[in-house]
């Protein structure tokens, strides 16, 4: 008995620590507080990326060519191009047109807290204790996108998204309930310690005391208010410019198949989320096939690799069907990615000092990365408005819940064509 509730005795004198105050000073990284401000960071900045990455076709494809074996030649089609699903047709020889999308989506998580065991200096452990996150970031999104027909085969194309993201991070952390309203700077990390060297047993007790109306509780506050360094608040920028090309490679009454690289340079403001400051290269495989002459079957492929980070790097694939009528198109679609890496919200090991000045670490007890694969269903439909002015609207829904990820996007566009 006196053993198993020693068990449930809070770690004190060299196991409990404080921060920010002076403990602060002593180590800016306090049982890597500062290192997880960055990692949220880095996942808002990714996640928006990898969000933006999903969006529909930024180049307009409403007016476009197709090949007519008939007369042996491209001619205009008369029906619309997809909105949510990229279309191998391009807009035709010496034709030009200019694109403006606005998107919104939010990207808010909280990432459960985990256990953390407490090491001494030689790497013994001690003690155990909880770390979590919990980050937002709302997001606007302008593309303005410019595609122009060198042959009626071959098109170039332009994105430049601009982003305003208002951004913000908390750390979750186990602390003893009559400490809840302390001030962020006096609050402790507590836990529970390890007896024998009984990690699972300790993690046990752990869960236990943190039960409603239990010894210890959760608290969250902001990265800041602990005094850790977060670029909290709204901020406006350019994300990754990319130029590329469609060349169709094929193409029949039945068929139609298309190359199109397009290359991303770095956004110059990362630190305000609005992109990655990496560059990446993706080449796509499409293609359509035609059921009737109002429908047709859309699918899509490339592998996206980014020149710096494994959490960008994916195998991207989307696919579905679109109807057109005189005037109008409606595409329904599925589409996913498979990154490389998930994306890592905490570190595996980080430094403490307690109140004595002795130091040690912690070292993460279960997973720290996000989930790598991501499916959504598409949506979208296409209007034309005028004799060259289409209007379109999509909407991408995720269908599983893995990686940093916005409930829904929106968007919505006009196209004009020259």
């Amino acid at each position: 008995m006196i053993r198993a509730a020693s068990r449930l005795v809070w770690l004190v004198a060299a196991t409990t620590v404080s921060w920010p105050g002076l403990l602060l000073a002593q180590n800016p990284n306090q049982f890597g507080g500062q290192d997880r401000a960055d990692a949220a960071a880095r996942m808002i900045v990714l996640g928006v990326q990898q969000a933006i990455s999903s969006l529909p076709p930024t180049a307009g494809q409403s007016l476009t060519y197709e090949f007519n074996p008939a007369a042996d030649t491209y001619v205009i089609s008369e029906w619309l191009g997809p909105t949510a699903l990229r279309s191998p047709q391009t807009i035709g020889a010496h034709r030009f047109s200019i694109r403006f999308a606005s998107s919104y989506f939010e990207l808010a998580d909280t990432k459960a807290a985990i256990p953390y065991r407490v090491n001494n200096a030689a790497g013994q452990p001690f003690g155990v204790a909880m770390l979590g996150l919990q980050a937002n970031a709302r997001v606007g999104l302008m593309n303005w996108g410019a595609n122009y027909g060198i042959t009626d085969q071959l098109e170039v194309m332009l994105n430049l998204p601009v982003a305003v993201v208002d951004a913000s991070a908390s750390q979750i952390f186990s602390t003893k309930t009559k400490d809840l309203n302390v001030p962020p700077n006096a609050a402790n990390l507590s836990g529970v310690p390890v007896v024998d060297g009984d990690v699972a047993g300790a993690v046990a007790h752990l869960n236990q005391a943190l039960q409603p109306g239990g010894p210890l509780s959760l608290r969250k506050n902001t990265f800041n208010a602990l005094g850790f360094d977060f670029n909290e608040g709204t901020h406006a920028g350019v994300g990754r410019i990319s130029i590329g090309a469609k060349r169709v490679v094929y193409a029949d009454e039945w068929a139609q198949i298309a190359l199109a690289p397009e290359f991303f340079f770095p956004s110059p403001s990362q630190a305000d989320f609005a992109g990655s400051n990496s560059a990446a290269i993706l080449p796509r495989v499409i293609a359509a096939f035609r059921v009737t002459q109002p429908l047709h079957l859309h699918i899509d492929a490339g592998y996206d690799y980014d020149f710096d980070n494994n959490e960008l790097r994916r195998f991207v694939w989307n696919g579905g069907g679109s109807i057109a009528i005189p005037g109008a198109t409606f595409d329904l679609g599925v589409g996913g990615s498979t990154f490389n890496e998930g994306i890592k919200w905490t570190p595996t090991v980080a430094p403490f000092t307690d109140f004595t000045g002795n130091t040690g670490t912690i070292q993460a007890l279960g997973s720290n990365r996000l989930g790598r694969t991501f499916v959504d269903a598409l949506g979208g439909v296409k209007i034309r408005v005028a004799n060259k002015t289409v209007l379109s609207g999509s909407v991408n829904v995720p269908l599983n819940n893995e990686g940093f990820r916005a409930a829904a996007v929106g968007t919505v566009a006009v196209e004009q064509y020259f």
